[in-house]
C-alpha cells in the first residue's frame, strides 16, 4: 500500500523546498510557525454496482455510505465486496516572517497541483495535492489586543488573530510573512483479508461402558 506516492509526496514538499530556497537567500526569520495533520479513515465495500457506479461503503462503527464513483476513476472493474478502502488527508501549513528586501517587489500568490492514479486493470488507487504560496507585509501589530494586520500582494488587507502572541514579539511594520498551505487526499483499495480457516473441534472420547 502506497497511500502517500510520488506524486502527492511531491506537491507537498513544494511550499517545504520554495521556503528552504528563499530563506538560503535571506537571514534567518524573525519567526516561524508549522503545523501538520493527518488523518485515515478505512471503510469496507458492502455493495457494488459496476454498469452504475453505485458503491455503498460500511465504516467501522457500522454507518452505511452510499454513493456514485465519477467516470474518472477508472479500473472500478477490479472492486469486490468485502474490500477495503483506505482514505487519508493530509495538510501542513508553514509560515516564515521576514525582514522586508527593498530591492524585491513583493511576490504574487502561487499555486501548484499534483495528480496521481493507478494502472489500467489495478485495484484503483489515487493521490491529488494541492500546493498555494500566499506573500504579505504586516501593515499593524497590536500586542494589547493581540492582531495584526496583513496586506497581501494584491492589494487586500486581512486583520489576523495571534493564536501564539509570544512568536510575534519580534515583528514589525513592514516585514514581509510567506504562508505556505498543502493539502492532499489519498486513496487506495486493497483486497478483503483472507478468512482463517475454521477451527475444527476436537472429538469427543466415547463414553465408558455401564
Amino acid at each position: 500500500m502506497r497511500l502517500f506516492s510520488s506524486a502527492l509526496v511531491a506537491a507537498l514538499a513544494l511550499s517545504t523546498t520554495a521556503m528552504a530556497q528563499d530563506a538560503a537567500a535571506k537571514k534567518p526569520p524573525k519567526a516561524t510557525y508549522n503545523k501538520k495533520d493527518t488523518k485515515t479513515v478505512k471503510a469496507t465495500v458492502k455493495s457494488i454496482d459496476v454498469p452504475t457506479r453505485h458503491v455503498v461503503l460500511t465504516t467501522p462503527d457500522g454507518v452505511e455510505h452510499s454513493f456514485v464513483v465519477g467516470k474518472q476513476a477508472r479500473n472500478l472493474a477490479q472492486v469486490k465486496v468485502g474490500d477495503e478502502v483506505i482514505v487519508q488527508y493530509q495538510e501542513a501549513l508553514a509560515v516564515e516572517v521576514h525582514e522586508t528586501d527593498p530591492t524585491k517587489p513583493l511576490p504574487q500568490p502561487t499555486e501548484a497541483i499534483a495528480t496521481e492514479r493507478s494502472d489500467l486493470g489495478k485495484k484503483p488507487e489515487g493521490a491529488i495535492a494541492r500546493t498555494v504560496t500566499l506573500n504579505g507585509t504586516v501593515e499593524a501589530v497590536d500586542m494589547d489586543k493581540k492582531t495584526a494586520v496583513i496586506k497581501g500582494s494584491g492589494g487586500n488587507t486581512i486583520e489576523v488573530k495571534m493564536q501564539h502572541p509570544e512568536r510575534w514579539q519580534n515583528v514589525k511594520v513592514g516585514d514581509t510573512i510567506t504562508a505556505n498551505y498543502s493539502e492532499a487526499l489519498a486513496l487506495s483499495v486493497q483486497p478483503a483479508a483472507p478468512k482463517a480457516p475454521a477451527k475444527k473441534g476436537k472429538a469427543k472420547a466415547p463414553a465408558p461402558a455401564k
